[in-house]
């Protein structure tokens, strides 16, 4: 048995009049032109149908007995069911005051009656073909919305990674040191332990030195343990917040530090180096979690894109108030500086000088959808060819909510 070749269906157009000619002339001529049409008598039923058929366009006269075209016109976009739908209104009438008001209640065209057929078919294919690729843009931008989604995913789980090597290197110093000293004094112990056990006589310069290695070691393992746990604290509030997108209130400079911290691992594979200076009084009502990626996001394209060529530089991130509502946080570097070609282009989505050997050109793209939609704020970049480049957010103390 032949397979049969599925066929799309036929867009469809619903005729809403009250002259039983002129919808038969109608129904006639479009399904001759390949138009599936479906049939109401007045607005009640157009409405009516207009929910059922669900049709690619709707052609509508304005004067009919009981409810005009206007208001049934008003009526269908106000219902989320059918206020897609294209309504090209049909009127004997040729008054631009009429043709003002149908356009005001939601028409998209108009015919004046008596028409021709061709005139008919093409407005009614020109709105179709405009309805569909409106369909297919929003398709377009929802399926880049989820591809955005899934990079910022991604992109969480690429710090994580980041962040658990940086807890393990720079845990690796303090904890090392604290075993290193623990085990001298545990051999020092031992040593006087024996001389105990054997009943030697000991001499009070010998219990002195022990016991002022024993204060040393003490406050050794007690800034190192302590080290330490600083830095699992601050850590764990960083996962915590790169892993969500949750609001809180939060001092800038520990979350500028401790996402700096985060990098640590990449950035000293690097010659170059990152400061930030931040008022320890700043504190803002915000979302750590997306700033946190915008810093970090401009540190790495510092960090890959502006010392090509340079084997020392500097990322400098300052923060400033700007007034008393509003902070201004600068990202600069002291590297080539960006083309003004470049520059223009610069937060489109992937744009990049890099693609092919790392640059997926949705950072900066990434960061300016978080900055403007998630922090209520604003990003600004200024740069001139070697001289550097610094990239300026102004961001609300206290962020719009959600």
């Amino acid at each position: 048995m032949p397979t049969e070749q599925v066929r799309s269906r036929p867009p469809t157009v619903l005729v809403v009049d009250d002259s039983p000619t002129l919808l038969l002339a109608l129904l006639d001529h479009l399904s001759r032109h390949g138009f599936l049409v479906v049939l109401a008598h007045d607005a009640r039923e157009g409405m009516m149908r207009a929910a059922v058929a669900e049709p690619d366009l709707m052609l509508l006269d304005i004067v009919m007995p009981g409810l005009d075209g206007f208001e049934a016109c008003r009526r269908l976009k106000a219902d989320a069911q059918t206020r897609d739908v294209p309504v090209i209104f049909m009127t004997g009438l040729s008054d631009a005051k009429q043709i003002v008001s149908g356009f005001a209640a939601g028409g998209v065209d108009y015919i004046t009656k008596p028409f021709q057929v061709e005139e008919v078919l093409a407005r009614i294919n020109t709105h179709i073909a405009l309805r569909r690729a409106n369909n297919e843009l929003k398709q377009a931008y929802q399926s880049l919305a989820r591809a955005q989604e899934d990079l910022v995913h991604h992109e969480k789980l690429a710090a994580l990674g980041s962040l658990v090597a940086g807890i393990a290197h720079e845990l690796n110093t303090p904890i090392g040191n604290s075993l290193m000293v623990a085990s001298t004094f545990e051999a020092q112990t031992g040593e006087m332990r024996d001389h105990f056990a054997k009943g030697d006589n000991l001499r009070r310069s010998e219990l002195v030195a022990y016991l002022e290695n024993a204060c040393t070691t003490t406050e050794i393992l007690m800034r190192n343990l302590q080290r330490a746990a600083d830095m699992v604290t601050n850590f764990k509030q960083v996962a915590v917040d790169q892993a969500s997108t949750q609001r809180r209130t939060f001092l800038l400079a520990e979350v500028v530090s401790g996402n700096i911290l985060s990098l640590l691992p990449s950035i000293r594979r690097t010659p170059y180096e990152v400061l930030h200076r931040v008022p320890d009084e700043l504190m803002m009502d915000s979302y750590p979690g997306p700033l946190g990626q915008v810093l970090a996001n401009l540190v790495n394209n510092a960090i890959m894109h502006a010392f090509d060529g340079r084997s020392e530089g500097k990322v400098e991130l300052v923060a400033e108030y700007e007034k008393p509502d509003r902070v201004t946080l600068h990202v600069r570097d002291n590297g080539n500086g960006i083309s003004s070609a470049n520059r223009e282009r610069i937060f489109d989505p992937f744009f990049t000088t890099k693609m092919g050997v790392g640059g997926s050109g949705l950072g900066l793209h990434i960061v300016h959808s978080i900055v403007s939609d998630i922090l209520g704020g604003q990003i600004t970049v200024s740069s001139e060819e070697g001289q550097g480049t610094c990239f300026t957010l102004s961001l609300p103390i206290e962020a719009p909510r959600h």
